[in-house]
């Protein structure tokens, strides 16, 4: 049985959006140092390494071959358009500057909020930072996790969760970030 079209579009842009804009942030490392550097030595990657992946055994045949079409790389590069578009806007919010994360991991909290919804700035009545109600950060079992509460009016847009949502943000043992969203809620 094949998946019309239409459907397709949108969970496929889905999908590659949130690859392309993966919402795992790596840790705040220093640069390492100009001699360690200059000491490794170049190796050539392997042949196996130069050679395109081949699909997923799990990979939907249909949906890979759109993937590839000039009108899914245009709404895609559109996608990437409105997403670094937003990205440019200085969103202002109570809670910014305020929770120990860096300024950028703050603003990106308003944005992943809005992908997750299908929305963006220009929507109507958007999911803004000002409408995020920072809750605090806890000590958990799988890290430390920041969480902000969705306002309600995001159930208009597609959330389908009972009850309050919440975004957070987990910083793993290993310190990487994570950014999820759903009704995992703040301890106590």
């Amino acid at each position: 049985m094949s998946v019309p079209y239409r459907t397709t579009l949108p969970a496929a842009l889905t999908a590659c959006t949130l690859l392309a804009g993966c919402m795992q942030q790596p840790p705040d490392d220093p640069p390492p140092a100009p001699q360690a550097q200059q000491a490794a030595p170049a190796v050539a990657p392997p042949a196996a390494a130069a050679q395109p992946q081949t699909s997923a055994g799990n990979e939907d045949p249909a949906l890979a071959a759109h993937m590839q079409t000039p009108e899914f790389r245009r709404e895609y590069r559109t996608k990437q358009e409105q997403l670094q578009n937003e990205a440019e806007v200085q969103e202002q919010a109570p809670w910014l500057g305020s929770t120990g994360l860096t300024e950028a991991q703050e603003r990106s909290v308003p944005r992943y909020v809005r992908m997750e919804l299908g929305q963006s700035l220009s929507s109507a009545d958007p999911v803004r930072a000002e409408d995020l109600q920072y809750i605090g950060h806890f000590a958990e079992m799988d890290g430390t996790v920041y969480y902000w509460r969705i306002p309600d009016k995001a159930h208009a847009h597609g959330d389908t969760h009972a009850g309050p949502a919440y975004v957070y943000i987990r910083k793993d043992t290993a310190g990487v970030f994570y950014t999820d969203w759903g009704n995992r809620t703040p301890p106590g």
